[in-house]
C-alpha cells in the first residue's frame, strides 16, 4: 500500500527527540479537497511528555485510519489528545478529571499541537499543560489565544468532541446505548444535520413551552360574584365545559367599633412621667457609680504602685540575705583560719538584727496594704453588681418607656381618627340639618319646626330605635322594588369594568398564542421535513447495513404525542430470525450487539459529511469474529468512499484475512525503550530489513 501522498504515519515514543516537520499540503483533487482531506480534517498530532508519550508525531490519512497496537502502547493516549488539543472537556474521556493527570509522571508540563486542515490556510492549535496548577496555555498558529478562542475556530470548523455521534472514546462506548432517545435525536442533529436543525429545533421548543403556559392561562375562565352577605366563584373549563361554583361568607364590617379611654390614656401619661423620672434618677446614679469606680480605679493603681515598691524592696531584702550569708560565709572561713573576730561578729549580729527588724515592718506593711487592697477589691466587685444591677433596671424602664410610647402614640393615632370621624359627623349632621330645613321649607335662622309639620312629625315613632326599624323597612322595601343595592351597583361596575380588563388581556393572550401556533407551524415546517428526511436516509444506510449481515435493523423518528421536547431517535434491531425487533437499550441486548448496533449506527451518519472527523476507540471488545469480520468490512467500505470524512477507528488487534483499501492508513503504535527518535526513523530501511528477514 504505496500511495503518492503517503507519507510517515507512524507513531514514535521516545525522549529527547525533535519533532518532525510536513510536507506540503498535496494538490487539490477533483472533488476540491486538497488530498482528500475535508475542510477541518486532521493534518498532524504531535504529543510531547503526553502520558505515555515523550513525544511523537501522528501523520493520520484523509480516510480511514487503523490505530493497531498491543494494550498499554498508547493508542488511547492519541484519542486523548485529540479530544483535549481541540478544547474538550477531561470528562469526554471518562478517565482523569484534572487535566494535569494528563502529563506524563515525572514531568512539570506536557504539551499536544494539532494540525487542522483549512482551504485558506492550515489551523495549528497548541496547548501546554502545567502539571502543578492544572493550567493551559493555548496558541493558534504560533500566537497566544484564549480558549474561548480556541472553541470558537474548532466550532467553525462543525468538530464537536463532547458528541458521542463523532467522538467516542473507549470508557463512553458503552453509554452510547445508555442514551434516551432525545438525547441521540439532538446528537445526530449536531453531528450531520443541517446548521440551523438544531436551531429549529430549541426555538419550537421554546415556542411550545410558551404556549403551554399561554393554554394554561386560557384553560379557565373565572367570574367573581359578590353580594351583600356572600362572594361567589364560578370556574368554567374551555375543554370539557364542566362549570365548578362556590360560595364563602363575608367578614362583617368593623368601623367605628374601637373606643378609647381617657382616664387610661390619662393613667399612662402619668406612668410614662414617672418612668421617665426613675430613669432620670437611675442616670444620676450610674454617673456616681461610674465616678465611684473611677476612684477606686485610681486607688488601685496607688496599690499596685506600691505593691511594686514592695516588690522592689523585696529583691533588695533577697540581695542583702544573699550579702549577709556571703559575709557568714567569710566569717565562718575566718573563725576556721582562728581569727578573733569577736567585735566584729556583735557589730554583725547587730546589723543582722536591724535588717531582720526592718524586713519585719516591711512584711507587716506588705500584709496591711494586701488585707486594705482586699476589701477595696470586694468593694469594688460589690459596686460593679450594683452598677449591673442598676443598668439592667434602666434598660428595663427604658423598654418600658418606649412600650408606653408607642402605646400612647398608638393611642393618639386612634384618638386622631376618631376626633377626624367626629369632625366629618358634625359636618355631616350639619348638612343634614340644613338638608333637613330645606326639605321643611324653613329660613336659614329659623329653629321652630313649622305647625303644619307638627302632625306628620307626630305620626313617627318616638325613639330613635323605633325610627331606625322604621327606616330599615322602608330600605327593604325599596329593595324590593329594585332587586339591588348601591353596593351590589358599584361592585357590579367594578367587577364589569374587571371583566372588561381580563377580556382585553384574554385578547391580547389570544393573539399572542395565535402568533406562537403559527410560528411553531412554521418552525415545524422547517424542522420536521428536514429531520424526516435525515433520518430516512440514516435509516436507509443502518438498515442496508444491517441485512448484509443477516440481521435486521430499523431507525425511526419516535415522539409521544406531538410533543416537541419529547421527539426523539429509535433504533431497533434483532440478530436473530425467530426473535422481533427490540430498542437498543443498555439491558436488551448483549454487550457485542450494542457495540455492532453502535459502529453501524455511527457508519450509517459517515456518509452524510458534515463532521470532518469520526473516533471509535476500540469497540470491537466483545464482537464475536464473525459480527466484527462484517463490521469491518461494512467500515472500510464506508470510510473509504468518495464522499466520507475521516475516520479514526482504534483497536488492539484485528483478524486474519480481513479486506483492506488503499485509501486506509495503518497506524501502528509501538512502545518501549529501543525505539528510534523520529529524525532517525527511515521507511525504506525498515521495508528492506523486513524483505531479508522474509527471505531469510
Amino acid at each position: 500500500m504505496d500511495l503518492p501522498q503517503k507519507r510517515k504515519r507512524i507513531s514514535y515514543e521516545l525522549t529527547n527527540s525533535q519533532p518532525s516537520t510536513r510536507e506540503a499540503a498535496p494538490s487539490t483533487s477533483t472533488n476540491g479537497q486538497a488530498g482528500g482531506f475535508v475542510e477541518g480534517a486532521i493534518l498532524r498530532i504531535t504529543m510531547h511528555n503526553f502520558l505515555t508519550y515523550d513525544h511523537s508525531q501522528v501523520f493520520p490519512g484523509p480516510k480511514l485510519n487503523m490505530i493497531v497496537g498491543a494494550n498499554g502502547t498508547g493508542k488511547s493516549s492519541i484519542v486523548c489528545a485529540i479530544c483535549l488539543g481541540l478544547a474538550g472537556k477531561t470528562a469526554v474521556l471518562g478517565r482523569g478529571d484534572k487535566v494535569g493527570l494528563y502529563v506524563k509522571r515525572g514531568c512539570s508540563k506536557g504539551s499536544v499541537e494539532i494540525e487542522l486542515y483549512r482551504a485558506n490556510g492550515n489551523l495549528i492549535i497548541s496547548r501546554e499543560i502545567q502539571e502543578e496548577n492544572n493550567q493551559s496555555t493555548w496558541m493558534l498558529n504560533k500566537k497566544h489565544a484564549s480558549q474561548r478562542a480556541v472553541e470558537e475556530a474548532v466550532k467553525e470548523l462543525h468538530i464537536q468532541v463532547g458528541n458521542l455521534c463523532q467522538f467516542l472514546p473507549q470508557e463512553k462506548v458503552g453509554e452510547f446505548a445508555k442514551m434516551s432517545n432525545i438525547e441521540l435525536l439532538e446528537a445526530t442533529e449536531k453531528s450531520v444535520g443541517p446548521p440551523e436543525m438544531y436551531e429549529f429545533h430549541c426555538e419550537l421548543k421554546t415556542y411550545c413551552s410558551k404556549e403551554s403556559k399561554l393554554e394554561v392561562i386560557r384553560e379557565l375562565q373565572l367570574r367573581v360574584i359578590y353580594t351583600a352577605e356572600e362572594k361567589y366563584n364560578v370556574k368554567k373549563s374551555n375543554y370539557s365545559n364542566n362549570v365548578v361554583s362556590s360560595n364563602s361568607a363575608l367578614r362583617p364590617s368593623q368601623f367605628l367599633t374601637m373606643t378609647i379611654d381617657a382616664d387610661e390614656r390619662h393613667q399612662l401619661e402619668e406612668q410614662l412621667r414617672a418612668a421617665e423620672r426613675k430613669v432620670q434618677r437611675c442616670d444620676q446614679r450610674m454617673a456616681a457609680v461610674r465616678e465611684q469606680l473611677t476612684k477606686l480605679d485610681r486607688h488601685d493603681n496607688e496599690l499596685r504602685a506600691k505593691k511594686k515598691k514592695l516588690s522592689e524592696l523585696k529583691g533588695k531584702k533577697r540581695q542583702l540575705e544573699q550579702k549577709i550569708s556571703t559575709k557568714q560565709d567569710s566569717l565562718r572561713q575566718m573563725e576556721q583560719n582562728e581569727i578573733n573576730l569577736q567585735a566584729i561578729e556583735e557589730e554583725t549580729n547587730t546589723k543582722i538584727a536591724a535588717v531582720n527588724n526592718k524586713k519585719v515592718a516591711i512584711m507587716e506593711e506588705y500584709l496591711s496594704r494586701m488585707q486594705m487592697k482586699a476589701r477595696m477589691s470586694m468593694e469594688k466587685v460589690y459596686l460593679a453588681l450594683q452598677s449591673a444591677g442598676l443598668s439592667a433596671e434602666k434598660t428595663k424602664l427604658k423598654t418600658d418607656c418606649r412600650d408606653s410610647l408607642a402605646e400612647l402614640k398608638q393611642a393618639e393615632g386612634v384618638y386622631t381618627k376618631l376626633d377626624q370621624i367626629k369632625t366629618n359627623l358634625l359636618a355631616k349632621c350639619k348638612t343634614l340639618m340644613s338638608r333637613a330645613s330645606a326639605i321643611c321649607k324653613m329660613s336659614p335662622g329659623e329653629t321652630a319646626v313649622p305647625d303644619e309639620l307638627h302632625a306628620d312629625f307626630s305620626q313617627l315613632p318616638d325613639t330613635l330605635d323605633e325610627i331606625d326599624a322604621m327606616l330599615n323597612e322602608e330600605k327593604t322595601r325599596a329593595e324590593c322594588f329594585t332587586g339591588l343595592s348601591v353596593a351590589v351597583v358599584e361592585e357590579y361596575n367594578r367587577r364589569e369594568l374587571e371583566i372588561k380588563n381580563m377580556e382585553k388581556e384574554l385578547d391580547d393572550k389570544t393573539n399572542a398564542l395565535r402568533t406562537y401556533r403559527q410560528n411553531i407551524a412554521e418552525a415545524k415546517e422547517r424542522w420536521l421535513n428536514s429531520l424526516k428526511q435525515l433520518v430516512d436516509q440514516i435509516n436507509e444506510r443502518f438498515s442496508d447495513f444491517f441485512r448484509s449481515m443477516q440481521c435486521a435493523g430499523e431507525v425511526d423518528l419516535h415522539s409521544e404525542n406531538e410533543e416537541y421536547d419529547k421527539y426523539g431517535i429509535r433504533i431497533r434491531v434483532k440478530f436473530r430470525s425467530t426473535t422481533q425487533l427490540h430498542e437498543l437499550t443498555p439491558h436488551h441486548q448483549s454487550g457485542g450487539e450494542r457495540s455492532v448496533s453502535t459502529m453501524l449506527y455511527l457508519m450509517a451518519l459517515q456518509e452524510l459529511n458534515r463532521c470532518p472527523f469520526r473516533v471509535v476507540d476500540e469497540i470491537n471488545q466483545g464482537m464475536d469474529p464473525v459480527n466484527e469480520r462484517r463490521v469491518f468490512d461494512i467500515v472500510v467500505r464506508t470510510a473509504c468512499g468518495v464522499n466520507t470524512s475521516q475516520y479514526f477507528f482504534i483497536t488492539p488487534k484485528l483478524l486474519q484475512n480481513l479486506q483492506y483499501a488503499e485509501q486506509m492508513t495503518i497506524l501502528c503504535v509501538h512502545n518501549g525503550p529501543y525505539m528510534l527518535p523520529p529524525n532517525k526513523w527511515s521507511e525504506k530501511a525498515f521495508m528492506r530489513r523486513a524483505k531479508r528477514g522474509h527471505n531469510c
